[in-house]
């Protein structure tokens, strides 16, 4: 018996656990991967190469496993707020306002502990469409079309369908589109919540579009879509709970994702890349230099494989700057010796732009009614797709298709959203070509609550703006300049989008929900109001999107390129970015599931690499050396505290030393 209890227990040793700490003191000096950032896409990649290598994942934020107001999908108003750990915000420099003058300073929101921005958004389960992924395809990213992608999306999914109460109150799937044993748990809400107001939804904006209702807003179909949404939310059936899908809760925390090669340290940032060899090509990187992200000195971790770079759109391109790799001039001027002239690092940035919560007050006799008010407010129930025909009328298309080929890169060229003319113009033929097939236009959600409020915002804007740092200082944040609506067609596109909010927010049987005063009380301007009053309007109004791509573009080099198909930076052998940065457009109309997919795909790419190559030479140190630099001016110089937080996650892990402690 004693024996059967000691290989029990030597066989949860084996399995293990993931460790995640904030103390570096506990963390060995050198492991296969190290991955920077334990955001949505990093933890994926994590926990899929940890399989069989040893991996680290430093976060530069906090692990809010316990945080309810995180975890339950239903106190998402908890999640948003700027007094919660995780929700940080930055600002950016002043963004174009109705009088034509950069005035405007727009919140840059991210998410600042491990799940990133999926421990944060508002859960809407939005994939890419095939004209979306074809386009990336087509600028020059072979296996990136639609029919390869839809696979690692699904790899990614468990998909709960809908119950028979749900599927009779308008919730709908495509069955064949889903995945069914992946780690991220993909249902609509249970039970389906305010189902008057989505009926309402649905007739009044297919009244006003055209759009007509779909079987599942994730089957890739270029054209219209209308339908019930379903959120990245795991349903437990037994407990009959609901929780927040995100990526810690997805591939890090759960009993059955536990990795023993895997380590977590939390509350660290990068600083750079360590990098040797080559004259400019055939870089290779070595390890990482870090610090506390509260302050301290700066220490050393290597890496025998592969830096994976995954901090997101707005913190990657930093990471790059900081390590000598961008625009060499640029470089020089912050006295960072350069180690690669890549001009497109921090270039090519995009942002949807977005209508925040117009509101509309509920008719009295319907403020108890649970069938149209909700507490709190749940985002997103109903989602529609409108294409440029939808929008525009008959010749939507061609007008739309028209503008975009026309535009004018000269603000993009001056400010560095484009490295050149040709990749503009190229982006600009491919985007056109993805209307022309139907790709969608503008997105509009309905969130009920205490008030009915509607929400939209465009798809793959023309408007680029860039990512740059001012500082050599890590913790310092970075400078995103988004340059919202600096496009005559996005400008074009995004007043139809607010008209037409008018329009469904007037038209029954959603109007019949609300007050006789509810449109004048939403500050909308009259349904009847001119063009250029709802273009002031529109100008005066818009907020960022939040669905932040393109600063790592995948795209050729001569075009401001920065990574390869194979997410590998040009002129380097083992760096690589796996984050919505490396998306060259904004396909993405919430980022979440499709990055679940670049997560899938780039694990898949990097294990493939090492099935054919062998390690770097490891290094002998077995404890975290300190770097030949310095800690920036405004860190510390305080050590890590040696009575941070580590814990082992998972139950595997505790009985091996429970059984253990039982033998000794």
């Amino acid at each position: 018996m004693r024996r059967l209890i000691a290989f029990i227990s030597l066989t949860f040793i084996a399995v293990g656990a993931t460790f995640i700490t904030n103390d570096t003191t506990q963390v060995p000096t050198s492991f296969e991967y190290i991955i920077v950032g334990g955001g949505t896409t990093g933890l994926a990649v994590a926990n899929r190469l940890a399989v069989n290598h040893t991996v680290l994942v430093i976060e530069r934020g906090t692990d809010e496993r316990d945080n309810e107001g995180i975890n339950d999908p239903m106190s998402i108003n908890g999640a948003i707020p700027a007094n919660v750990t995780c929700h940080q915000v930055g600002m950016s420099p002043p963004q174009v306002g109705s009088n034509g003058t950069n005035v405007r300073v727009q919140a840059i929101q991210y998410g600042n502990c491990l799940g990133g921005g999926s421990s944060v958004n508002t859960m809407v389960g939005s994939r890419p469409t095939l004209a979306g992924m074809n386009a990336v395809e087509a600028l020059g990213n072979p296996g990136w079309g639609w029919d390869e992608f839809l696979t690692f999306m699904q790899q990614s999914e468990t998909f709960t369908p809908p119950n028979p109460q749900q599927v009779a109150q308008g919730a709908s799937f495509n069955a064949s589109v889903h995945g069914t044993n992946g780690p991220v748990g993909v249902s609509f809400t249970n039970p389906l919540l305010a189902p008057q107001v989505q009926f309402a939804a649905k007739n009044a904006t297919e009244s006003v579009y055209g759009v007509q209702l779909t079987e599942d807003m994730g089957d890739g179909f270029s054209g219209g879509h209308l339908a019930s949404s379903y959120h990245h939310i795991h349903f437990n059936e037994t407990l009959q709970k609901q929780r927040r899908s995100s990526s810690a809760w997805s591939f890090l925390y759960p009993e059955d994702q536990q990795r023993s090669n895997l380590t977590v340290l939390t509350q660290h940032t990068v600083n750079t890349i360590v990098t040797s060899g080559g004259n400019g090509t055939n870089i290779t990187a070595t390890g990482v230099t870090l610090l506390p992200t509260s302050g301290g000195d700066m220490i050393t971790y290597s890496v025998t494989r592969e830096v994976i770079v995954s901090a997101g759109a707005p913190f990657s391109p930093a990471v790059l700057l900081r390590s000598g790799i961008g625009n060499a001039t640029f470089l020089q001027g912050l006295g960072i010796t350069p180690v690669l002239d890549l001009p497109g690092v921090g270039s090519n940035f995009q942002d949807q732009t977005l209508f925040v919560n117009i509101s509309f007050p509920i008719a009295n006799q319907f403020q108890s009614n649970p069938n149209v008010t909700i507490e709190p407010v749940m985002f997103g129930i109903v989602v529609a797709h409108a294409t440029a025909n939808e929008a525009f009328g008959s010749n939507g298309t061609q007008m739309v298709a028209s503008q975009i080929r026309n535009t004018v890169a000269d603000r993009a060229l001056s400010s560095g959203g484009v490295v050149n003319a040709q990749s503009m113009q190229v982006q600009a033929n491919v985007t056109a070509s993805a209307f022309e097939i139907n790709h969608p236009l503008i997105e509009l959600f309905f969130n009920p609550g205490g008030t009915l409020s509607l929400w939209s915002q465009n798809t793959l804007p023309m408007s680029r703006g860039t990512v740059r740092i001012n500082t050599t200082n890590p913790l310092d944040f970075p400078i995103v300049d988004a340059q919202y609506l600096t496009t005559d067609v996005d400008i074009t596109i995004f007043t139809r989008a607010a008209r037409r909010l008018g329009a469904v927010a007037s038209t029954p049987p959603f109007s019949n929900l609300l007050t006789d005063t509810a449109y004048a009380q939403s500050g909308l301007p009259a349904v009847n109001a001119s063009d250029d009053e709802w273009r002031t309007w529109t100008l005066d109004h818009y907020s960022p999107g939040v669905h932040f791509v393109g600063s790592n573009s995948m795209m050729p080099q001569e075009m401001g390129g920065v990574v390869s198909p194979q997410l590998l930076v040009y002129g380097t052998t083992n760096l690589r970015v796996a984050d919505a940065s490396i998306m060259p457009l904004s396909v993405f109309p919430h980022c979440t599931l499709g990055l679940y997919g670049v997560a899938e795909k780039a694990a898949a790419m990097i294990l493939q690499t090492a099935s054919t190559s062998p390690p770097l030479p490891s290094p002998t140190s077995t404890s975290p050396s300190s770097s030949t630099g310095t800690a920036p001016a405004s860190a510390s110089s305080t050590s890590p505290s040696n009575a941070a937080a580590s814990t082992k996650v998972g139950i595997a892990g505790i009985v091996g030393a429970v059984l253990l402690a039982m033998l000794s």
